[in-house]
């Protein structure tokens, strides 16, 4: 065999190797040659083929810089170009809370699904008619213990062509003793809604409560529902409505509506009830006018149901609700409280009094809404004369307005009143001395004065009333003292502060 030369050597590189095929290729010479020819390019210098006596070095490793056809290659991105390393952590954290949250969202739909299979109709048979199971039936055990329940056979249905939206009424009427010392209404479950109505009742010797249950024919919530007597610590005895807990509807028409009447004796004399509560969310409550009935503590709540007293007469007074409005006429010798949100708050309230160190307060609370208020200030010492208020009103993006129609001489009087987007406008009685305040923004505070007011006492004096501005631009208070001279030792020193915000604020006295 005759041998011309040391054979070739092996293209040590991927660019080398993909160069060797293209020239070695007898198409792409042709197709080159006939570039070259119709481009008038010279050929390329081919490259230069390593002898057996040159020894190979380490660059011959490396990728060559421009290509062995005689061309350019492709340049390497420069190193500004590639993904910094806190990029790829940020991207990676990123991938993490998207995988988070997927599952947190599918195991929160899971856990809701299986919970209202789990509390569907076909499991409405573990709620039977037994005190024991009824008890537990919401996460909050009940104010009491339960006596007995009412049976099934205890309700009469009746018609009641007058509401249409339920197909099936009942009635029943539980008794409660007329000795209690603290009578308690509650509801637990979401599918009770209704109305309550406290009323006196003649030639009556005990508490009745009627309820009249009004339902549809194919629903099942009524024979899993339980209305029992229930009695707490000593002389306390209450009715209870236990609604299955689920937590939501199983049907927009599963629900149950309630009419709730309860009637208290009507005697000769006033009677005064110690303790009166009342928790029943989704209930519109109303306390009719009680001639011969008084409380020592009374406590309504309520959740997207109003409240409304035709006259309430109490030592401490407190009703709550929330997106229902609060409205009625309020008496109260120690304590009156009012709260609510996003609805409006209309009193007409008579806060009684008689010793300077213990005052009688007012608190009125909303928010989204407005407030309107009439509040007469009496004394209940021999001279009518005297006694100590506190009163706080605040609301939010909602007008506020308290008018004090009456206020007895020589009593003292601290108010706070505040509200935010909106005007607030207090009317102060003419008995009032001491200090005030008006603050709000990007309008002046404004003080009307009535020269003609006489003196209270029937004394002849003369207010004074001395004002001063403080601030400039958007942000102005106005503050002052308002006496009657000449001016008794010992006079009261009451404070008025009035706020509000991007809106006029207004004090008449």
């Amino acid at each position: 065999m005759i041998n011309d030369g040391p054979p070739p050597q092996k293209p040590r590189t991927l660019s080398a190797v993909l160069t060797a095929i293209y020239i070695t290729s007898p198409s792409s010479s042709s197709f080159h040659h006939s570039q070259q020819m119709s481009s008038g390019l010279p050929p390329p210098i081919p490259p230069a083929q390593p002898s057996t006596d040159e020894k190979v070095v380490t660059s011959d490793l490396k990728q060559p810089h421009e290509g062995e056809s005689g061309y350019p290659a492709t340049p390497a991105p420069p190193e500004h170009c590639q993904p910094s390393r806190r990029r790829r952590c940020c991207r990676r954290f990123g991938h993490f809370l998207l995988v988070a949250l997927f599952l947190w969202l599918t195991a929160r739909f899971l856990m809701r699904h299986c919970e209202l299979r789990r509390l569907g109709p076909d499991h409405l048979d573990l709620l039977p008619w037994d005190p024991a199971i009824v008890a537990h039936a919401d996460k909050h055990h009940p104010p009491g213990e339960i006596d007995a329940c009412v049976n099934p056979s205890d309700w009469t249905e009746f018609s009641h062509p007058d509401h249409p939206l339920f197909d099936v009424w009942r009635r029943t009427e539980l008794s409660l003793p007329s000795s209690a010392d603290d009578v308690f209404l509650f509801s637990r479950g979401l599918h009770a809604i209704g109305v309550l109505h406290v009323v006196e009742a003649p030639d009556r010797d005990d508490i009745g409560v009627e309820l009249i249950v009004g339902s549809n024919d194919k629903s099942l919530l009524f024979d899993s529902t339980n209305v029992c007597k229930l009695h707490r610590r000593a002389g306390g005895h209450g009715v209870g409505i236990f609604t299955p807990p689920f937590k939501r509807r199983l049907h927009d028409r599963d629900v149950l509506f309630f009419n709730i009447t309860l009637s208290l004796p009507q005697g000769k004399d006033v009677n005064v009830l110690p303790h009166f509560e009342t928790h029943l969310p989704l209930f519109h409550q109303t306390i009719k006018k009680l001639p011969t009935h008084t409380f020592g503590s009374i406590s309504l709540h309520s959740f997207d149901g109003p409240i409304f007293a035709e006259s309430l007469v109490g030592d401490k007074i407190k009703i709550y609700s929330s997106n229902a409005p609060i409205g009625g006429v309020f008496n109260t010798s120690s304590l009156l409280k009012v709260k609510t949100r996003n609805a409006p708050v209309d009193v007409r309230v008579n806060a009684f009094n008689k010793d300077n160190a213990s005052p009688t307060q007012i608190k009125i609370h909303t928010s989204n809404s407005v407030i309107f208020a009439h509040i007469s200030l009496v004394s209940t010492h021999e001279d009518q004369a005297g006694g100590a208020f506190v009163v706080h009103a605040r609301t939010s993006n909602g007008p506020l307005g308290l008018n004090f129609t009456d206020q007895p001489p020589d009593s003292l009087l601290k108010l706070e009143a505040h509200t935010s987007n909106a005007p607030a406008r207090v009317h102060l009685h003419p008995a009032y001395e001491g200090f005030y305040k008006l603050r709000t923004t990007f309008f002046p505070p404004v003080l009307a004065v009535d020269d003609n007011v006489e003196d209270p006492t029937g004394r002849g004096r003369k207010r004074v009333i001395d004002e001063k501005t403080v601030g400039r631009g958007p942000f102005r208070i106005l503050h002052g003292d308002v006496v009657w001279v000449p001016q008794d030792e010992g006079a009261p020193k009451g404070k008025v502060d009035v706020s509000t915000t991007n809106s006029p604020v207004q004090l008449l006295v």
